[in-house]
């Protein structure tokens, strides 16, 4: 091999490594992004409030880098959910906006979801809620993403019994009946969905079906609730129906339910009829 042989051969190696090199920081610009937003939601649960923003920051910057050196549709993605959890509405509402005009590849509809779900959550603070609601009423019918169906399920559910609350009479029963549809059905394709139980309880409870709205409360305390703060007010919903059927039911039936009732608290292990195990005296 010549001289000039050589020459070009540590050319072209060197070349392929400044190419190694890019790739990889292009990865892993990406890569750290999601690093950082991981630990970010972990922190998040774990109530360190400023160590969750610190490494939601830390993601965005990556996240920013990477859609500026490698545009795509998940980069924008990421940096959309970061900025929702930095509460920068409108950044957020961008980012969705952009990763839908790259477009989502054929197997990542779980990603297309996500994204729509965030552009729906950006909407809905930034004052549009009737767009946000539109959006949610759409993934509950077409995502398969359970994350994603149950936490549209949850916007959707809290604007609906919102507007229903705000009526009276017939248009009330209309509006929570459209709603009980709605979730009957997302509890047919998904029985074991605990939080699908929970909302069904509410809308029942909220049209004087106590006591089946008691034992979808029970289905779903079985099942398993997301979040402590739904558990918590699942159980307060379970002690609001015994509340009401011991103002309701006649005499003997109340002394069965009371009987039923008592087992279930006892497999709870709840100090008291009325008193959850979480809830002090």
């Amino acid at each position: 091999m010549t001289k000039n042989d050589n020459k070009r051969a540590r050319k072209v190696h060197f070349l392929w490594l400044l190419l190694i090199i890019f790739l990889h920081s292009c990865v892993s610009h990406l890569n750290d992004a999601k690093l950082y937003y991981v630990q970010a939601q972990e922190f998040s649960r774990s109530y360190k409030t400023e160590k969750a923003i610190a490494s939601y920051k830390k993601s965005l910057e990556e996240a920013e880098k990477e859609a500026a050196k490698q545009p795509s549709s998940q980069a924008f993605m990421l940096k959309g959910l970061i900025e929702l959890n930095l509460n920068q509405w409108e950044e957020a509402e961008k980012s969705f906006l952009a990763a839908f005009s790259y477009g989502f590849e054929k197997g990542q509809e779980w990603a297309e979801w996500i994204s729509l779900f965030g552009l729906a959550s950006s909407l809905q603070k930034m004052g549009l809620e009737s767009s946000a609601f539109q959006i949610y009423e759409h993934l509950i019918d077409k995502s398969k993403l359970r994350p994603i169906t149950v936490l549209s399920a949850q916007k959707y559910a809290d604007v609906a019994l919102q507007k229903a609350l705000h009526e009276e009479g017939k248009e009330r029963e209309r509006l929570l009946s459209g709603l009980l549809r709605i979730v009957e059905k997302l509890s047919r394709q998904d029985l074991s969905c605990g939080y699908y139980h929970y909302l069904h309880s509410q809308v029942l409870s909220h049209q004087g079906e106590y006591r089946r709205s008691f034992e979808e409360a029970v289905m779903a305390k079985e099942l398993g609730l997301p979040s402590e703060e739904i558990l918590r007010d699942n159980d307060l919903q379970i002690v609001f129906c015994f509340e009401k059927l011991k103002e309701e039911l006649p005499s003997a039936q109340w002394e069965s339910f009371q009987t039923l009732y008592q087992k279930w608290i006892e497999r709870w292990n709840w100090s008291d009829l009325k008193i959850p195990s979480w809830k002090k005296r």
